[in-house]
Formats: C-alpha cells, sequence, structure tokens
C-alpha cells in the first residue's frame, strides 16, 4: 500500500468519523428537543393544574370570608385568659367588684371535649364551681355584666332557690372559661 493509498484511506477514516460524531451530536440534538418539549406539554398540563386551584383556592376564601371575619373578632376574647391563675383572679375580682357575698368557689382544670373529642385550638377549660347568697338584683345583674365582659365563657350549671332571708337568692354557678393553647406548648 502506498503513501496516496494509506491516506485517502485515513481520509476516508476521518470523514466516517466526523460523519459518525455529527449524527451522535444530531442524535443528542433530537433527543434534547423531545425531552424539551415534554417538559413544555408538563409545564402546560401543570400551569393548567395551577389555575384550577387558585380558582379553587379563591372559591373557598371566598366562601369562607365570614366565618375568619368572625373568627378574627372573637380573637381578642380568646386572647384574655390564657392560664388557670388568670381565670381564677379574673372571676375573683369580679366578685369582689360586685361585693357579692360568695359562700365558697372552687376552680378546676378540665380537658375541653368538643362532641367528645379533644380540642386542640381550646385544649383546656377552667371550671368555676361558685356558690352566692345575696341580694336578687345584684346577683342577676353581676351574672349579665361577667356575660359581657366574658363572651367566651360558658355556663354549665345555674342552680337558683330561695336564700336565707327575704330578698336574698341562692345561686350556685358552675361556669366554663376556654384556655387558649401556649404557642410554645405541643
Amino acid at each position: 500500500m502506498n503513501t496516496k493509498q494509506l491516506a485517502s484511506l485515513l481520509l476516508i477514516a476521518a470523514m466516517f468519523g466526523i460523519v459518525q460524531l455529527g449524527l451522535s451530536f444530531r442524535k443528542g440534538a433530537e433527543q434534547m428537543e423531545a425531552k424539551a418539549d415534554k417538559v413544555a406539554v408538563e409545564q402546560a398540563e401543570l400551569n393548567r393544574q395551577l389555575a384550577l386551584e387558585q380558582a379553587g383556592l379563591a372559591e373557598v376564601r371566598s366562601q369562607s370570608q365570614g366565618l375568619i371575619d368572625f373568627v378574627a373578632e372573637w380573637e381578642p376574647y380568646f386572647a384574655m385568659v390564657e392560664d388557670q391563675q388568670a381565670a381564677e383572679t379574673r372571676v375573683t375580682m369580679k366578685v369582689r367588684e360586685s361585693s357579692l357575698v360568695n359562700l365558697s368557689q372552687r376552680f378546676q382544670q378540665i380537658p375541653h371535649k368538643v362532641n367528645g373529642k379533644d380540642s386542640t385550638s381550646l385544649p383546656v377549660l377552667v371550671r368555676a364551681s361558685l356558690v352566692f347568697e345575696d341580694n336578687y338584683a345584684k346577683l342577676l345583674n353581676w351574672l349579665g355584666e361577667l356575660e359581657t365582659v366574658y363572651p367566651t365563657m360558658r355556663i354549665v350549671r345555674a342552680a337558683l332557690s330561695k336564700g336565707s332571708r327575704g330578698d336574698d337568692l341562692r345561686m350556685e354557678l358552675a361556669v366554663e372559661i376556654p384556655l387558649r393553647k401556649q404557642k410554645g406548648a405541643k
């Protein structure tokens, strides 16, 4: 084999290598283009899903706006009492301010259950059991004032009976005051 044949053979091999390299680049470019098309289709589908979810979110927000406003309005009342000692102090001070004859009082923490299940937002209640004997009008006005000042309080039991003196009323009262869940508590 002479040098011309060897040079021609090397030239043909180089051209074949260049053609193969070009074909491999073209195949890679086609694969990348196919992947880009697939990604574009997926992106369009995800954008469509996102638009549907945003529309659903807007609808839920508009439907629940009344509830959100209600919760925002009541949140300061729930924030008033965060621990048992504060609840006891507030009720005791209200009794003292009104100069009521308080025969007994007892406070205890109980779990807050809603429909038999534990409440997660207001997990604990303070139950105050109070017994009064005082003037009829004074007791009922105090009870109305207490409901106005602590609107989150729930009256569990109110038993009224005749007092020992003519104008007196004996009231056995049990109220529950919800305690707000502490931010750091689990």
